[in-house]
């Protein structure tokens, strides 16, 4: 079994984060991500909850879950580089790889770090792949059981059956299933 703890995420010129970086430390287990709009203390819209989730998404997958382009992620008023870097853990068979990913914009790279060695791929896509692969989660599966926002997650019982099946097997890793009835079918 394979068990991922993510340790923290650092961000910078990211959406509605400005130019100070902005460090969050994660605990193992469920983490809450709320905050306190200081302009109106009666509302909780607008403090930067989907921008964290955003920020998570975007250091694994090169993109943001709201499917924001990226010419807009830059912070249109600092409109500096973009720094979004993400630390992990991955345990498995007793053996603890620690990760860090770096993604930037404005220069587009990407760097992926395992035990403090530089693994970065050739390419952003193949680096891309390399963390997908590290993690064994899909957009959809990371977005349904990680951050689970209220924005973007549909409900499993409100899911078609397709989805449902789908989503068990990314879980379980099982999507020989769907492969071997693509075959059966052609």
């Amino acid at each position: 079994m394979k068990y991922v703890n993510f340790n923290n995420i650092k961000v910078k010129n990211f959406l509605s984060i400005g130019n100070e970086l902005v460090k969050i430390n994660f605990k193992k287990g469920i983490n809450i991500i709320t905050g306190n709009n200081r302009d109106k203390l009666d509302r909780r819209n607008g403090v930067g909850k989907s921008t964290i989730a955003d920020s998570i998404h975007f250091a694994i997958f090169g993109e943001t879950i709201r499917e924001i382009p990226k010419s807009n992620i830059i912070n249109n008023i600092t409109n500096k580089s973009t720094y979004v870097e993400l630390s992990f853990s991955v345990s498995e068979n007793n053996n603890i790889n620690h990760y860090k990913i770096i993604r930037t914009l404005k220069p587009t790279k990407c760097f992926l770090y395992i035990n403090d060695e530089d693994k970065t791929e050739s390419t952003i896509i193949n680096t891309t792949n390399k963390i997908k692969e590290v993690l064994s989660a899909s957009t959809e599966l990371f977005q349904n059981c990680v951050i689970m926002s209220l924005n973007t997650t549909l409900p499993f019982m409100a899911q078609k059956r397709v989805e449902k099946r789908k989503f068990i097997e990314g879980i379980l890793n099982l999507e020989v299933f769907s492969q071997m009835l693509q075959v059966a079918r052609t």
